[in-house]
């Protein structure tokens, strides 16, 4: 009977409440009320919830969940503590029994350490162990079941959304230019930009809504002498900001240019990346947190300035 009541455990659905995606999940629907919910705050963060208030008919049975800001703030009227100290998925009363859920269990966290899903199971279906106890100070273990749990159909993954997100980001298209223009010199200054990019921000968006916005952080540049990469700063007109010195002329160069030989001059642009659902920032762990084009070639012929002096 308890297996038959928990198959209809995770029977969710997704509101939007102001900027606050939640997610609440039926907990104990066999229960003399419905009032606990379990319900994702933000990414990952879950809070349990009394969704009846005291003063509009909500039965203070023995499922009485603990409250928010808002109305029927009651404790659990079991103890449900070792849902923090064990790590628990989630947790609920049951009666006079407090019970725990893990899906799926430590000792079995991914797909391949399952065991065999029984026939007729759902191939999305996620194992899971549940373990209830007595009241303290006994907290004897009265049931202990493995089982299969369909995930809530409509729960979004938002890790799952920011890659979606990031993958719309568009890489956009320049060119590595250089002055002095066509050729650089040995000794002087040699400056460098990202001809053709804009310091615009660049915005991709998922399927859900969930917004990822790359802010220019930095240029990088690889003279293409055999030095280190300058990481110089967000340049896309022609200025100082993005300098460097070529110390020998180009003549080993792997590069080439009307035939004479060039350094192999590269380019990147390099961003920051945040994600925003309905203008508020998201903290999403495991979501990218920086976004780079495409290395850009160039090739920069350097020469060398001879000087002539003549005798009087």
């Amino acid at each position: 009977m308890l297996t038959r009541r928990l198959a209809r455990l995770l029977l969710a659905a997704v509101t939007l409440v102001g900027t606050t995606v939640i997610t609440l999940v039926q907990v104990s629907p066999a229960a003399a009320d419905d009032c606990l919910q379990y319900v994702e705050t933000s990414p990952g963060v879950w809070d349990y919830v009394n969704t009846c208030t005291g003063d509009d008919g909500g039965d203070d049975g023995d499922d009485g969940g603990s409250g928010g800001d808002d109305g029927g703030s009651t404790e659990p009227e079991c103890y449900l503590g070792r849902e923090d100290i064990f790590n628990y998925d989630w947790s609920y009363c049951d009666g006079d029994l407090s019970c725990y859920v893990y899906s799926p269990p430590p000792t079995a966290p991914t797909p391949d350490d399952w065991p065999e899903k029984p026939a007729g199971t759902p191939d999305d279906a996620v194992y899971a162990v549940l373990t209830c106890f007595t009241q303290p100070p006994e907290e004897d273990v009265v049931i202990y079941e493995n089982m299969w749990l369909e995930p809530p159909e409509d729960v979004i993954n938002w890790e799952q959304e920011a890659i979606q997100a990031f993958g719309q980001l568009v890489a956009p298209d320049f060119d590595l230019a250089f002055n002095p223009p066509a050729r650089s010199y040995v000794t002087l200054d040699t400056w460098y930009w990202a001809d053709g990019a804009s310091d615009a921000e660049l915005t991709g968006t998922s399927a859900a809504g969930l917004v990822a916005i790359a802010t220019p952080e930095r240029l990088e540049v690889q003279p293409g002498d055999g030095s280190s990469t300058l990481n110089c700063p967000f340049s896309v007109t022609q200025s100082d900001a993005c300098t460097y010195v070529y110390e020998k002329a180009s003549v080993n160069g792997t590069a080439t240019v009307d035939g004479d030989p060039a350094y192999a001059g590269q380019a990147r642009l390099v961003y920051t990346v945040r994600f925003e659902l309905n203008g508020e920032v998201m903290e999403i762990d495991g979501a990218p947190a920086v976004f780079e084009t495409p290395w850009e070639d160039t090739p920069i012929p350097v020469a060398e300035i001879q000087a002539i002096v003549e005798d009087e």
